[in-house]
């Protein structure tokens, strides 16, 4: 579209962001997770791999991390590469999975960081999903910068705060 002399970008779909989003968590395997318990915050490092915009992860049985997603499985995750072109922030909830989706993700985990495959092989390491629900999603050199939230009809922009 053209207004003046000035050529404005169609603005972007919803949908065209999540892929973008995607892309970004497909090509990283390790977050910043953040979790509470009481009123103490927690944050740490941990390897994921996702499947569409879950994130998978495997936590030691004593971790402070897995005790934390158990008594509150509210949590955030942060993505970058410590540069300022590209980030995603996210909020979701935390599930212990079982079955075939264990399987898959524990599969995967040792794929992302071999060097870990008898942590993410141990069978008594839970492997959680965290299902994100609010995403901020930050891509500065394709001008995306957007807040997608899950509704009951799917992902939309968030409003604006």
């Amino acid at each position: 579209m053209t207004v003046g002399h000035h050529r404005l970008e169609q603005p972007m779909r919803a949908e065209d962001i999540l892929d973008a989003v995607r892309r970004h968590l497909t090509a990283r395997h390790v977050c910043t997770l953040a979790t509470s318990h009481g009123d103490v915050p927690w944050a740490a490092s941990c390897f994921y791999v996702c499947r569409d915009l879950d994130l998978y992860i495997c936590q030691r049985k004593d971790a402070r991390t897995l005790a934390n997603l158990l008594a509150n499985p509210r949590a955030a995750f942060a993505l970058d590469d410590r540069k300022t072109e590209a980030w995603l922030q996210g909020f979701g909830r935390a599930a212990v999975v079982a079955g075939d989706e264990e399987a898959w993700a524990r599969e995967q985990l040792q794929v992302a960081a071999p060097e870990f495959v008898r942590h993410f092989s141990n069978p008594e390491y839970p492997v959680l999903r965290i299902h994100a629900e609010l995403l901020h999603f930050a891509d500065r050199p394709n001008k995306i910068r957007s807040h997608l939230i899950l509704r009951e009809g799917g992902w939309g922009f968030a409003d604006a705060t």
